[in-house]
């Protein structure tokens, strides 16, 4: 992998196979992480779970996020990303999902050192003995995402503690778990880390309120990063890793393409799933909040076109 690196942020729910597929071939961000994926449902082989790891055929690197708290499972979901070829895993250490962080995950390992430390290590082996049996040759990368700290910043003591395992990257998010998506990502506490890791064999990758990729490159020399995520300011814009302003005409070409996708990857699944995305591409022309609230009500991919013709 080349530095620096824009890339697009794993988001629940939303970084889904169709999603990355569009980013990838309208953007081609340098890496692209999938939605976090729950270690025990994957290894249990829950079908829902199972399809969270569908992928296209790229070059672009694409990393697979986990979230749990048992090191034999992350071991286990390491080997399933590397059967499925992903070119790396990412440990979800920082989602501030109540849900989760109740169960210890996510955000919730901010509070467990010695637990991030197995987890990482067993990843780590994961990869080392995945690699060989199916004889990979290309590096698989370890990594992790999290935030400052759970109440307050603590990015000292908590980027210390994680380097010691020393990951690949860390890709860091500006604000504690207490803040969740509130306030402003506090980027000096970014800066700390990449001090932190200046000397190791670790890269840092900053993380929040990123709104275009003009930003994303005064961060990352501002703060001596190896790379920035989008990710909020990518949904229904794959065009802001090129730094392109799409025309209406584009940006409804990529929407049905968009929903194509969409069916081929989950052919069974409700369409319903698809109108967050919708809302999020209709933007910046007249009248885009009448049309917005009709595609929130579409089933299929005929009711978005008959929307959309008016328009076109």
């Amino acid at each position: 992998m080349k530095y620096p690196v824009i890339g697009l942020a794993p988001m629940d729910g939303i970084t889904d196979a169709p999603f990355r597929y569009i980013t990838d071939i309208y953007g081609k961000p340098d890496i692209i992480y999938t939605e976090f994926v729950s270690i025990k449902g994957l290894v249990l082989g829950k079908p829902a779970i199972q399809r969270m790891l569908l992928r296209h055929k790229t070059k672009t690197t694409m990393i697979a996020q986990f979230f749990g708290t048992e090191p034999e499972y992350f071991y286990q979901a390491t080997q399933v990303a590397l059967e499925k070829g992903y070119d790396g895993v990412d440990i979800n250490m920082g989602c501030p999902d109540k849900s989760v962080f109740n169960r210890g995950g996510g955000a919730g390992l901010i509070l467990q050192p010695k637990l991030t430390k197995e987890i990482i290590l067993s990843v780590k082996k994961a990869i080392k003995e995945g690699a060989k049996k199916l004889r990979i040759k290309k590096e698989i990368t370890v990594s992790v995402k999290t935030r400052t700290g759970y109440r307050k910043h603590e990015t000292k003591e908590w980027i210390s503690n994680l380097l010691e395992t020393e990951p690949d990257f860390i890709c860091l998010h500006g604000r504690t778990f207490s803040q969740k998506y509130s306030g402003l990502a506090d980027w000096e506490q970014i800066g700390i880390a990449a001090y932190l890791a200046n000397k190791t064999k670790t890269k840092i990758f900053g993380n929040g309120d990123i709104k275009n990729k003009e930003q994303a490159f005064e961060k990352i020399k501002q703060y001596d990063l190896a790379g920035v995520l989008i990710g909020r300011a990518a949904l229904g814009n794959p065009w802001i890793f090129k730094g392109i302003i799409p025309t209406t005409e584009e940006r409804f070409k990529v929407l049905l393409e968009h929903c194509k996708k969409f069916r081929e990857f989950f052919p069974e699944s409700d369409f319903s799933i698809m109108r967050k995305h919708l809302g999020w591409y209709v933007k910046d022309f007249p009248h885009a909040a009448e049309v917005r609230n009709k595609l929130m009500q579409v089933n299929n991919i005929e009711d978005v076109k008959k929307i959309l013709s008016v328009i076109i």
